[in-house]
């Protein structure tokens, strides 16, 4: 296993080779994945240049939190009010609170190898009331690299140092395994239950998968997104899915394969279909349907799951394996 440490403006790049196939390049800024690659091609998205990378409002590769996804902006936590920051016009904090988010944060880092793996360890802090979120955090993201297996594993670690939080964290990586776009690609997942929203895509409900949105069997995202993109007011998929059971998914292309394993019950996916003009690495990539975001996560409905109280921990990991066909 090769590592190399780089410093850009006090901003951490860690370069990482397994030499069997995987390669990465985490970043300090927001604990995310820069780029990753396996037989040096591409497998997520990868911003043209650092900067866009730490300032995109599309979080690519970022770490989330500390609760991702739209939560209700105005409630109770055991008794204690608290009102968190909140775009115009809507009634909800988004990933934390948007561009004051734990995103957009240069995290401390330390590296720890064995014979057997390479950890690399993130940490920030919050604060009591950041963001309106009562009781501050400490925050782990640790991504994990097994030595001769081309897989890596994201853990989550956080404890609050007195007061009760809210803690629901994950990463952004949006996947793209080396095509133009994701429409030749393939989805696999086991969750026949789909969030309900309103048309901010706040969530209020949940319900049985439609036919387009069904994903229990290996389906190729073209057919579906046809379909959405005529009959779903977001012309996209930006929905989050239950799994029935431990979590699993399958992405594919035609001749890659990743699987994702994750013991969070929900998933939220988000086919790119912004438009924005962000320039990539990547060759050759479309403007519309560009990568999947494949964010896993607590339900966000079940509240109590996301209490993070003095004295626990909150742990959630999510591993990422590469193959060939």
């Amino acid at each position: 296993m090769l590592y190399k440490v780089n410093e850009e403006n006090k901003v951490v790049l860690i370069d990482i080779d397994n030499e069997c196939g995987l390669k990465a390049q985490l970043c300090s800024f927001g604990a995310g994945v820069y780029s990753l690659k396996f037989n040096d091609r591409r497998m997520i998205l990868e911003p043209k240049t650092l900067d866009d990378y730490k300032f995109s409002t599309q979080y690519f590769g970022k770490s989330l939190g500390v609760v991702a996804g739209r939560f209700k902006k105005d409630g109770l936590l055991l008794g204690r009010e608290y009102s968190l920051v909140n775009e115009p016009g809507v009634n909800f904090c988004l990933h934390g609170g948007h561009l004051k988010s734990i995103s957009f944060k240069n995290w401390k880092y330390k590296i720890k190898e064995t014979n057997k793996k390479l950890d690399v360890i993130f940490n920030v802090k919050t604060k009591d009331g950041e963001n309106g979120f009562p009781g501050g955090s400490s925050i782990f993201a640790i991504y994990t690299f097994i030595k001769g297996k081309n897989e890596f594993r994201i853990t989550y670690k956080a404890t609050t140092p007195d007061e009760a939080t809210f803690m629901n964290l994950t990463n952004h990586m949006y996947f793209n395994l080396d095509d133009n776009d994701i429409s030749e690609h393939k989805l696999k997942m086991n969750a026949s239950t789909v969030a309900v929203t309103d048309e901010n895509l706040f969530i209020y409900s949940s319900k049985p998968v439609s036919s387009m949105l069904d994903f229990n069997k290996l389906s190729k995202m073209n057919v579906k997104l046809n379909q959405i993109e005529k009959k779903d007011f977001k012309k996209t998929i930006d929905d989050t899915f239950i799994f029935d059971g431990p979590g699993k998914i399958v992405l594919t292309n035609k001749d890659t394969i990743l699987n994702i394993a994750t013991d969070n019950p929900a998933l939220n996916i988000y086919v790119d279909n912004s438009l924005s003009d962000m320039k990539f690495k990547n060759e050759n990539i479309s403007s519309l349907r560009r990568g999947i975001a494949l964010e896993t996560q607590k339900w966000i409905l079940d509240r109590n799951s996301l209490i993070l109280k003095h004295g626990e921990v909150y742990k959630q990991t999510t591993t990422y394996k590469f193959k060939r066909k």
